[in-house]
């Protein structure tokens, strides 16, 4: 404990040291607190503190390595010793507190080439770490089902896991581009030695069949996609059926996840990917778009024969996370794709059909409301355009599941879902609200077809698992309130997207009149305004 305090101490006072120590002073701080992290009661709070005092004096070691070039020896030695150390604790964020740490102090440092010497130097142990581990995998792999195998399994992908974590961060914070026109990037070396490695992971069924392996594979490609584009690119479309195969053997959630950061580097006709790829914008929309539609077959089918999305929270929140990347970043690749009118329904599903489960409900929740809000998201003029080419499909498409969508969000205001989602589906609700009123000649008048959607959905009131719940919501929707919130949530979308805040706060007040926690008289002041 007391060494856990003192390690502790050194980091808090981190800026302290980085101002007022020589450059050797801070060496010894950390070389101590590598030591410190061997000891079990020390191990977090050192791993904290050597991340802590690595970034403080960054630009102190940097301006000394400068001017004093022998202290890059120091500098690697001391980092290394501390991923040495890190990585002897097994403890992942020990390991990943350090491999921060150590990361961006490196690409502090002015010399490229001694930069990339250090880099490699701390990746080294991590790379020889986890080839262990995987050819420990494929042995275990290979025995008969005992307990013995499964155990030397479990712990060899442990250890795989947590190293692949320790190279995502390496590569997380080695985003500077080369300095100069001739440089190499500064990951280079350690992606030519991590290269090999990751495409044996990739190529074993024991390892994509595994959660926690592939999940943190596929983070550290993210991670190089972002970082190193142009190292990459030559590798990118196998890359891309590796994704697509481990989501048709896994539906491993980060798979769609590295497909929405591919989406959004393919965004800029300069990128690396682009220039790389060759693909004009109605190549690139073509390629995204049988890319989003086959995903989107093997996901319609897992979540009608297999989980349904309540079941499979990571899946959802994954699938329309990615769609709204599509809708930002390549909307021609998402307008046009077969599967287009399928997603749309299966989001409205979804508002209701993940049954309030916070982070699937918001995505969900989030496309829905820039995709029926395009015209205010501030597209560039080309991609506000090609959305404009499909304007009267998302209004077929509102005008199919319009009744739904009212619903849902009605209902989880009402009582149906956790007061945590009430903005995202106050949202969501004036949005399509604003957007009907807004292209349909008298949507706001009485006995309109929107307004009944909403009065027949504040009367369904909810039905809750909790009896004594769904009497209060339902006790508390009277006629009146039914038409005061219809006639004041109308009149704000009459007055245009500027309203937006102010219907927000009314939706949510709606809510809580639902719950009983405040009075109709809270509708008072919107009446008024």
């Amino acid at each position: 404990l007391v060494l856990s305090g003192v390690a502790s101490f050194l980091g808090g006072y981190s800026a302290i040291w980085a101002l007022s120590c020589p450059p050797p002073s801070i060496l010894q701080i950390l070389s101590y607190l590598s030591l410190a992290i061997a000891v079990p009661a020390a191990m977090e709070a050192a791993g904290k503190s050597v991340r802590s005092v690595a970034i403080a004096s960054a630009s102190t070691l940097s301006s000394a390595a400068n001017s004093t070039p022998e202290l890059y020896d120091g500098i690697s030695a001391t980092l290394a010793q501390a991923m040495d150390a890190a990585l002897a604790t097994g403890n992942a964020k020990a390991m990943n507190n350090v491999a921060e740490g150590c990361a961006r102090l490196a690409v502090q440092l002015r010399d490229s080439t001694r930069v990339r010497a250090i880099l490699s130097a701390m990746a080294m142990p991590t790379l020889q770490r986890a080839r262990s581990a995987l050819d420990a995998m494929v042995s275990s792999s290979g025995m008969d089902n005992s307990g013995v195998a499964a155990s030397q399994m479990e712990a060899a992908s442990q250890v795989l896991s947590s190293c692949l974590g320790v190279l995502r961060e390496i590569i997380r914070f080695c985003d500077e581009p080369p300095k100069g026109s001739g440089d190499v990037h500064i990951l280079s070396d350690v992606l030519t030695a991590a290269w090999p490695l990751l495409n044996d992971i990739s190529s074993r069924q024991c390892c994509r069949a595994n959660d926690a392996v592939l999940s943190s594979l596929l983070e550290v490609q993210s991670q190089l996609l972002g970082v190193v584009p142009a190292l990459i690119a030559p590798y990118f479309k196998d890359l891309i059926s590796f994704v697509v195969r481990a989501y048709e053997e896994t539906f491993c959630p980060s798979a769609l996840d590295y497909i929405s950061a591919a989406v959004e580097l393919f965004d800029s006709e300069q990128s690396a990917m682009t220039v790389a790829s060759g693909l004009d914008e109605s190549g690139k929309d073509a390629t995204f778009s049988q890319l989003l539609s086959h995903l989107c077959q093997y996901t319609f089918t897992y979540i009608t024969q297999t989980k349904r999305p309540n079941e499979c929270p990571q899946i959802i929140k994954a699938m329309f996370e990615m769609a709204q990347r599509y809708l930002l970043f390549c909307p021609g690749g998402l307008c046009q794709c077969p599967e287009f009118s399928s997603l749309f329904a299966l989001a409205t599903a979804c508002l209701t059909e993940c049954k309030g489960e916070t982070e699937s409900t918001r995505a969900t929740a989030i496309f829905l409301t820039q995709l029926i809000g395009w015209k205010q998201i501030r597209l560039p003029p080309a991609k506000l355009s090609k959305m404009e080419q499909y304007a009267g499909t998302i209004d077929n498409l509102l005008a199919q599941h319009g009744e739904a969508i009212v619903k849902a969000c009605i209902g989880g205001l009402s009582g149906g879902m956790p007061q945590i989602l009430w903005p995202s589906l106050s949202e969501c609700l004036f949005v399509f609200t604003l957007h009907i009123i807004s292209t349909s000649h008298g949507a706001d008048e009485p006995n309109s077809i929107l307004y009944n959607w909403f009065y027949s959905a504040i009367s369904a009131g909810v039905s809750s698992g909790d009896s004594d719940v769904t009497q209060i919501v339902n006790n508390s929707i009277t006629p009146e309130l039914k038409s005061n919130v219809i006639s004041i949530v109308f009149g704000l979308a009459k007055e245009g997207v500027k309203s937006k805040p102010k219907a927000k706060m009314l939706l949510m007040d709606f809510g809580k009149i639902c719950k009983g926690e405040t009075s109709t008289d809270a509708l008072l002041a919107y009446s008024l305004g």
